[in-house]
């Protein structure tokens, strides 16, 4: 089979690889379709510890070609990956809620970029109906991180103001069709006015040009001094402080991600004295993957794409994610 692998650091190859047999509880997929992600970046930037060479990919839709194991899915039957793999283990997981240590598919295991892959049967899900491969590959990984972030985590309510940095990208503009379905009223940020039409067009109540103008200011501008009640942070050391600065008091900051850096610093004395709370939030839960799952089925959720690239052209899709120029998902085709 075709597969793109991480040779060294800083090095994506477009190969000749076997295709790997299943064991047993894995199903063979033959991959449509596999999304990137910013978690294919820090791998391909030697940011884990990895042996290589390795096969990123988290997001993968495809067709079961063969199943070792016991299950309702058919050899034949197209099919989605839920990318977070619990441990099964932990006092978390037999409580049914999100594992300690869980696992991403395509990070210790070898991903989507590639013609053929082998999965866990229980991660296997029915490809929706009313979606294609492309779409299918489009929405697993960010839209389950966003989900959990937002419903999980911050606990957002409806009515509240929501602030999500980064508005244009693969994980923002999911987070602000799950803040509408919430019922939330949305700020966002992007670096082109060209984006502002089509973030509004999903339904964002203010749109800020964070090149061009002061994030704060214009955050306490536009909810009269009041600032906001939760932060969507996955940027991480470029934003951190202003985050901070934008949260009103008993405010929840969520993060999922660092892309900028993971050192920053802040003062602690403003969380104490206005009761904020900063939350982590890594993945989500099986029941929060059948949740967005129904909600994509119902069209509530739309996945957005970007471009779509061949396989083969993996670097040139790595290059558009690393430049921060897309809006919506990037998808190899395979």
């Amino acid at each position: 089979m075709k597969a793109v692998h991480i040779a060294k650091i800083n090095k994506l190859r477009y190969v000749e690889a076997p295709i790997s047999r299943p064991k047993k509880g894995e199903a063979l997929i033959r991959v449509k379709a596999c999304a990137l992600n910013h978690l294919d970046l820090h791998l391909i930037k030697g940011r884990f510890n990895l042996i290589l060479p390795h096969i990123p990919g988290s997001d993968a839709a495809g067709i079961i070609e063969k199943i070792n194991g016991i299950s309702n899915l058919k050899v034949g039957q197209a099919i989605i990956i839920n990318p977070a793999i619990p441990c099964g283990e932990c006092s978390r997981c037999r409580n049914s809620l999100s594992c300690e240590i869980v696992n991403i598919f395509g990070y210790k295991t070898q991903g989507g970029y590639a013609e053929y892959v082998t999965a866990p049967i229980k991660q296997l899900y029915p490809k929706p109906k009313n979606i294609s491969f492309i779409e299918a590959a489009a929405f697993p990984l960010t839209f389950l991180t966003a989900y959990h972030m937002l419903v999980n985590r911050a606990n957002l309510q409806k009515n509240e103001t929501v602030f999500i940095w980064g508005g244009s990208g693969g994980l923002g503009t999911i987070a602000i069709q799950i803040a509408k379905y919430i019922g939330a009223k949305i700020i966002t940020t992007v670096s082109e006015d060209a984006d502002v039409k089509k973030i509004k067009k999903l339904s964002a109540l203010k749109v800020i040009n964070y090149k061009k103008e002061n994030v704060e200011q214009s955050v306490i501008k536009l909810t009269n001094g009041k600032k906001v009640d939760v932060v969507f942070e996955s940027v991480g050391a470029k934003t951190w402080n202003t985050s901070l600065e934008i949260l009103r008091p008993h405010g929840r900051l969520v993060i999922s991600g660092v892309t900028s850096g993971a050192f920053a610093s802040q003062d602690l004395s403003n969380i104490y004295y206005y009761q904020q709370s900063i939350l982590g939030s890594r993945m989500g839960t099986k029941s929060e993957f059948e949740q967005v799952l129904k909600l994509v089925e119902s069209g509530i959720l739309k996945p957005v794409i970007d471009k779509i690239f061949l396989l083969k052209d993996a670097e040139k899709a790595i290059q558009r994610l690393s430049e921060s120029r897309q809006f919506g998902k990037i998808i190899l085709e395979c």
